[in-house]
This record gives structure tokens, sequence and C-alpha cells, in this order.
């Protein structure tokens, strides 16, 4: 179970980082904007 289940949890690892470097560069834009 752990080969069917770790794939699912890098890819929520890797979308929970991405949106938490994505987030504090769109409220920078918004800020400028």
């Amino acid at each position: 179970w752990q080969f069917g289940v770790l794939p699912f949890i890098a890819g929520d690892l890797i979308k929970v980082a991405l949106a938490a470097s994505l987030v504090p560069a769109v409220w920078a834009l918004l800020k400028r904007g």
C-alpha cells in the first residue's frame, strides 16, 4: 500500500508547496497594483 499511496502524498506536498510559494507572490502583485 505504501507504493500506491506515496505518489499521491508526494503530489499533494508539491501542490501545497507551490500554493505556499504562489500566494505571497500574488499578494505582492495585488498590493502593487
